[in-house]
């Protein structure tokens, strides 16, 4: 059940329409809700994927991503303190915390009508039991979001014992079922095969820009073109335009774009390391600024 210990920020645009992110702190910093007047773009139709383990709606990324080897996962002492580790065993997954501890546990959150700052770290307890134990390291994590009138502003960080990353899994809505996903990119990505050059079914244009359709499934990862320390994408939904521009310190970054065959909603994820399942540095951070145009 979604917690009512939530945050709203709130501001207001150019226009005169009311702009308002809600957070929920004690569930993993969820953005469960992101609105410009009446128009919502995050998915709800996938709160039922956050109230069965966590994902879905707003979710974040880190320390880890997406499943740890069954051989490295921490041994948790009673999984009864945590629910939904028995509904995704009893799909066959062994990670309890897939994408990392950040999307579960509760933050400590600060805020303001427009802003909140939130941390995590390993110290902290959740149902009595230490974080870093349910990690498998320590580690300490910031976030921060600002929603100024134009934009939702994010800066995320994270440095941790063993090489991790951070990043968003945000679910937006696709309101036709389609739309398009335009961005620069390099010509190699992250698909089924490992990296690679890009498939024929991904054309750029003579300026690296790919304009990909979301009638077909994804589930690739991108790197930014022409500089790869920052990216610019635009999700086009036919009913809005949402515009993701992201910046990181290091090369070590990339994005992921997630969208199942006939799915209602596609991720588009920045992450701080260049091979998520293998990310290479004990401290990382991403700006993230997300405008629904």
């Amino acid at each position: 059940m979604l917690n009512t210990n939530a945050i709203v920020l709130k501001n207001m645009s150019p226009s005169n329409e009311l702009l308002q992110a809600t957070f929920l702190p004690d569930q993993g910093m969820n953005m469960i809700s992101f609105k410009k007047g009446e128009l919502e773009v995050i998915d709800q139709s996938t709160i039922p994927l956050f109230e069965e383990r966590f994902a879905g709606l707003g979710a974040l990324i880190g320390p880890h991503f997406h499943r740890r080897h069954p051989a490295i996962l921490p041994k948790i002492q009673d999984e009864s303190l945590f629910p939904h580790i028995a509904r995704v065993k009893a799909q066959g997954v062994a990670d309890p915390f897939s994408h990392g501890i950040a999307r579960y546990a509760p933050w400590k959150a600060t805020f303001t009508d427009s802003s909140v700052q939130a941390t995590l770290s390993g110290k902290d307890l959740w149902n009595g039991v230490a974080l870093a134990d349910l990690e498998g390291q320590n580690f300490k994590m910031n976030f921060k979001a600002n929603l100024t009138s134009v934009a939702l502003e994010i800066d995320f960080d994270v440095v941790s014992d063993t090489d991790s990353l951070v990043g968003i899994h945000y679910y937006y809505h696709l309101p036709n079922g389609t739309g398009t996903v335009t961005s620069a990119i390099q010509s190699n990505y992250i698909g089924p095969n490992g990296k690679e050059a890009l498939p024929d079914f991904i054309p750029l244009n003579n300026q690296n820009m790919m304009n990909f359709d979301l009638g077909k499934e994804a589930d690739f990862t991108f790197y930014p073109f022409p500089n790869p320390r920052e990216a610019k994408i635009i999700l086009d939904t036919g009913l809005y335009q949402l515009e993701t521009i992201y910046s990181c310190a290091s090369q070590e970054n990339c994005w992921q774009l997630y969208h199942p065959n006939g799915a209602s909603f596609v991720c588009v994820e920045p992450i701080s390391a260049q091979d998520p399942r293998h990310p290479n540095l004990t401290a990382s951070s991403l700006k993230i600024v997300i405008s629904i145009l």
